[in-house]
């Protein structure tokens, strides 16, 4: 071969290979951005599982948190210089003891009547006769 065509078929040679290469680039650019989707997918509806899981593991929430209480074991100094500080502390405090203390008396009232609701569902279902079974 001359070389003079051995240039031109090297050049015909290193375009082809550069289109292959960008072309296989843009698929793997592709594949790569619909691989990253579905672990975008597969990642939020593991999170909405695990939280739909939580939800469905605690269905009753806590109704009554208790507040809490300020703290007072502190050094002489302290306590001294934010005196005005902790006695609002205290008074908002007791303000918030008096609503937890009424949300204790509601969740109560609740549960009690739930107790009675269920009481008597249970009083009903042994006044049901026992269906008559063929024995062997």
């Amino acid at each position: 071969m001359e070389p003079r065509n051995e240039t031109q078929t090297l050049r015909k040679d290193q375009e082809i290979l550069a289109f292959l290469r960008v072309h296989g680039s843009v698929q793997s650019a592709g594949l790569a951005l619909q691989m990253r989707r579905r672990e975008l997918n597969l990642a939020a509806i593991i999170v909405f599982m695990f939280m739909n899981s939580a939800a469905i593991a605690q269905p009753e929430v806590i109704r009554c948190l208790p507040p809490e209480v300020p703290v007072t074991d502190l050094p002489e100094a302290v306590l001294a210089e934010y005196r005005a500080e902790i006695a609002a502390e205290f008074e908002a405090y007791f303000a918030a003891v008096s609503t937890h203390i009424a949300c204790l008396d509601t969740e109560r009232n609740r549960a009690l009547s739930e107790a009675h609701r269920a009481t008597e569902a249970y009083s009903t279902f042994l006044n049901i006769q026992p269906a008559q079974k063929d024995l062997p």
